[in-house]
């Protein structure tokens, strides 16, 4: 019984070892390209992302890690930016659609839109304009 279970793997090791040499070989080509790549989020960057709404960056702020963003805009709107892998997704909000919240060196952001997940940053000092955000909840 052993005999004939040893014999079925060693008559399927070329399938086997072709199967392993494809997967590294793809595993390889795609690290060439660049699939660990992340985008890093900075003022350029966000002010780019306002420009592309037709609206202007007026205050930002960015996680010390570079991933989430948090912007007010002109107009009285809000950005909120991601980092997600090798792409960014930002969102525009009314100023009056979120929550904002402070505590222990932490941001949090909740949004009325409840598909929308809440952004939470590590903060390591809040803004002026941060706190007038806050107030006016």
């Amino acid at each position: 019984m052993i005999e004939a279970f040893l014999q079925k793997w060693i008559d399927q090791a070329p399938v086997l070892a072709g199967s392993i040499a494809a997967v590294l070989f793809m595993a390889g080509f795609a690290a060439l390209l660049g699939f660990r790549k992340t985008a890093r989020l900075d003022e350029a960057e966000l002010a780019k992302l306002a420009a592309a709404e037709r609206l202007s960056l007026t205050d930002a702020l960015i996680a010390p890690n570079g991933k989430s963003a948090l912007a007010r805009l002109d107009g009285g709107k809000l950005m909120i930016a991601r980092v997600m892998g090798a792409d960014v997704s930002a969102r525009i909000v009314p100023a009056s659609s979120a929550r904002v919240r402070r505590r222990d060196g932490k941001l949090s952001v909740a949004f009325a839109d409840t598909g929308f997940p809440p952004l939470n940053m590590k903060l390591n000092e809040p803004p002026s304009w941060l706190a007038e955000l806050g107030e006016a909840r």
